[in-house]
C-alpha cells in the first residue's frame, strides 16, 4: 500500500467534529456510506475509516463484501466481525447485501460507484437504492472530493447523521 494509506484522519480532510461523531457512531452497528465523484478519494476514505476505527482497534472486519452470499454476511455477523466493506456499489443487490449487513447488527461500510459529493445529495441518491434507510436513525454519510486547491494531496469531506 502507499504511504498515503497510512495519512491521520486530519491530514486526509476529517475534521476533529467528525472524527469524534464517527467514532461514537462506529461503536455500534452503521450504515456508512461513502460518496463522491470518479477519483475523489472515496476509496481511500473508506479504508482509512475502516483502518483507524476498526482494524487499529482489534475490531475484525471483512472487506469483500461485494462477493458475499447473504449466508456468508450471517456467518460473519455470528463470528462477530465488526463490519464489512462494499466496494463500488453499483447495483440494487449491492445495496440490499449492505443493508443486510446492517440488519445483521454490522457495521456496513458501502462505497458508492460514482456520486455526489455532498452529503445531503449524497443521502437522497442511497434512499433511491434503499428508501427503507429513511425512517432508520443509524446511517451516516460521508461525501468526498478531492480538494484541488490544496498544495498537497487533501480531500474535502462532508458528514450528515440521520
Amino acid at each position: 500500500m502507499s504511504q498515503s494509506f497510512y495519512q491521520t484522519m486530519p491530514s486526509f480532510g476529517f475534521s476533529a467534529p467528525q472524527i469524534e461523531t464517527l467514532r461514537q457512531r462506529l461503536s455500534v452497528p452503521q450504515f456508512v456510506y461513502v460518496c463522491g465523484p470518479a477519483g475523489g478519494g472515496k476509496t481511500r476514505a473508506a479504508l482509512l475509516v475502516a483502518w483507524t476505527f476498526f482494524h487499529s482497534l482489534g475490531r475484525p472486519f471483512r472487506n469483500d463484501g461485494q462477493d458475499m452470499t447473504t449466508e456468508q454476511i450471517r456467518q460473519a455477523a455470528r463470528d462477530h466481525n465488526a463490519g464489512i466493506l462494499f466496494n463500488d456499489m453499483a447495483a440494487v443487490q449491492d445495496y440490499m447485501k449492505a443493508g443486510f449487513c446492517l440488519d445483521c447488527r454490522m457495521v456496513a461500510l458501502g462505497l458508492a460507484f460514482d456520486g455526489p459529493a455532498k452529503a445531503n445529495h449524497a443521502h437522497a441518491y442511497l434512499l433511491a437504492y434503499l428508501p427503507s434507510l429513511a425512517t432508520r436513525s443509524d446511517v451516516t454519510v460521508i461525501g468526498v472530493e478531492r480538494d484541488n486547491e490544496a498544495e498537497e494531496e487533501r480531500y474535502t469531506v462532508d458528514l450528515l447523521t440521520t
